[in-house]
């Protein structure tokens, strides 16, 4: 009957699962209220940035965790617990560079100062305050601006009757803007713009402009930040015999050799601030890059940790009273394995009589717990937990409506025993130990594979009715299921 199940379902698809398992991220109400600033810290490059977050109403946060992080909860950007800095996980461009406001912690600031902030620092930030059971985060956006040089001006050559003359400024985030103006002020409109980006992501930008014959011609190029205003300008003064120079060569030599002191100047800086940012990166890299396989396979269960905190392990003994006649339970009663004889034991209403199945001792009424299940031997398993009031004899349908919430193998694919029709998990690999995850109040039922560090899979939200739910066991022929710890 359970192989038939099996192969009705293994059609459908994975995909299904995935959406499921990272709900596990959202959530719920509490009275834990934290508020960041109502929009983006502007801070320059090079400077220290303070990113503001506070509780409301005002409380003190002393005795509470507090962590800053990025994308994900670990590693992260600062954590406090326990009144100290805590620092295995961190971020290693973080280390040594981030403060708390402890000060502020007795009125409910926690503020989170950053030291010589780069443009690699900007983003999104998220403040996560958790005290007992009850946390609330915000998110707080980092700008970084930079300022470049003044500008460099240049002349380059004759063209259409006039002077072309080209303006330069290096070292600006975000991309700045630039401007010609007359000796009134005015905008003169540019020929030509160019703007590069080099490796530190900061901008260097070019303009062209071509002046024509006057009596004077005395004008300026700034270059503009976007988001603050603040300018660089340099100022240029051309007299008429310029234009009526009658040797040509002369005038071309002199912008070339003009040319040639710009490029060379503006050579000098890029290869000084390009040398100093790829020492900066490259020794960034290379500490990241030995990290970045660990990150990634850990990336699936921190995101489960964000929900599951705070999960207690429990310890599971398996309960004889409801074993199968087939099952053989160990003497710590930590594992069972099925044979083919049967053993003459006593019916009483909790035993299953026809399903090969087995509980815990213990059941669970309330909490957050997890145990862990270890495959030794055999092809056909399923673990999960069950309600106190599932059917215990003859032919049971194991499904959500029914009281189980588990998942198992048959067939070597991993299966969820969802509703009408189990679901195949083709992509998973067939674990050698698995993780029950039990949130009784929210009435979540998670399952993760230990020796990949990933999610299996999770079941839709439900209500246990107030009723004890047990750790339940179903085990295939010439299994051997162990329980953690």
């Amino acid at each position: 009957m359970m192989l038939s199940s099996f192969l009705r379902c293994l059609a459908l698809p994975a995909f299904i699962a995935y959406g499921l398992v990272f709900q596990v991220h959202e959530l719920h109400s509490a009275p834990l209220k934290v508020m960041g600033p109502p929009g983006p810290v502007t801070v320059a490059m090079g400077e220290d940035a303070v990113l503001p977050c506070r509780l409301t109403p005002v409380q003190s946060t002393q005795d509470m965790e507090v962590t800053w992080f990025r994308e994900q909860l670990l590693p992260f950007v600062l954590c406090y617990q326990g009144g100290q800095y805590q620092y295995q996980d961190q971020m290693l461009q973080y280390e040594g560079r981030t403060e708390l406001w402890k000060d502020g912690l007795a009125e409910g600031s926690v503020n989170s100062k950053i030291f010589d902030v780069q443009l690699s620092d900007r983003g999104n930030y998220t403040c996560f305050v958790l005290n007992g059971s009850d946390y609330d985060e915000a998110v707080v956006e980092l700008k970084v601006t930079a300022s470049g040089s003044a500008p460099l001006v240049a002349l380059e050559r004759y063209q259409d009757g006039g002077i072309r003359v080209s303006c330069r400024s290096a070292g600006w985030y975000p991309r700045p803007q630039v401007l010609w103006r007359d000796p009134h002020g005015q905008h003169l409109p540019s020929l030509s713009e160019s703007v590069t980006q080099d490796q530190s992501s900061l901008f260097a930008v070019e303009s062209s402009i071509i002046l024509t014959r006057g009596t004077k011609q005395n004008f300026s190029c700034w270059v503009r930040h976007v988001l603050d205003g603040q300018e660089h300008g340099s100022a240029f003064y051309i007299s008429d015999p310029f234009f009526r120079n009658a040797h040509p060569w002369i005038i071309a030599l002199s912008m070339a050799l003009v040319v040639l002191v710009a490029v060379l100047i503006i050579i000098v800086y890029l290869f000084k601030i390009k040398g100093k940012h790829e020492e900066q990166i490259a020794m960034q890299e290379a500490a990241l890059r030995d990290r970045d396989a660990e990150i990634e396979n850990k990336a699936e269960e921190l995101a489960w940790r964000r929900y599951a905190v705070p999960i207690e392990e429990v310890k599971v003994v398996l309960d004889s009273d409801t074993a199968h006649h087939t099952l053989v339970l160990s003497d710590d009663c930590k594992s069972v394995r099925r044979q083919v004889e049967t053993i003459e034991v006593p019916d009483n209403p909790k035993r299953f009589d026809v399903m090969f199945c087995v509980l815990g001792y213990e059941g669970f009424t309330s909490g957050r717990c997890y145990w862990e299940v270890e495959v030794e031997d055999g092809e056909e398993w399923t673990v999960g937990i069950c309600r106190e009031d599932v059917k215990r004899k003859g032919t049971i349908p194991f499904k959500p409506e029914e009281g189980f919430w588990a998942v198992g193998q048959c067939l070597g694919c991993i299966q969820a025993l969802m509703s009408p029709c189990w679901i195949s998990l083709s992509e998973i690999q067939t674990p050698k130990r698995i993780r029950v995850s039990l949130c009784y109040e929210e009435g979540r039922v998670s399952f993760f594979s230990v020796d990949e560090n990933i999610p299996i899979f999770t079941f839709p939200q439900t209500s246990f009715e107030g009723k004890t739910v047990y750790p339940w066991f179903w085990v295939g022929a010439g299994t051997r299921l162990k329980v953690w710890p």
